[in-house]
């Protein structure tokens, strides 16, 4: 085969790379920030310590596009929804409490 069909191909695998990291990215992004709300400091600081750990192995080990869609996807994350009004977690920690 041309060498351009070898290049496209990488070029959308890149793409799904940086897309799907990105996804993980937002689900781990709203998982760290569920733990952070709801657990004691002992494990705030194990779940601060395993992301922190997590973006250091991914610099290490992925491309740059895969880090990038990664962090970007925390970054979407905490943006959403780690800046949410105090109104807004009291009345869903009420809602919790009425379910249980």
């Amino acid at each position: 085969m041309p060498d351009i069909v070898y290049e496209i191909i990488n070029l959308l695998a890149s793409l799904v790379r940086f897309l799907g990291m990105a996804v993980f990215g937002v689900g781990l992004g709203w998982l760290v920030l569920d733990l952070l709300r709801k657990c004691t400091w002992q494990m705030q600081i194990a779940v601060y310590l395993g992301l922190l750990g997590l973006v250091i192995a991914l610099t290490i080990y992925t491309s740059w596009g895969a880090l990038g869609g990664f962090v970007a996807g925390v970054g979407v994350a905490i943006l959403i929804w780690g800046m949410r009004k105090p109104k807004e977690v009291e009345e869903e920690k009420k809602e919790e409490k009425k379910g249980k």
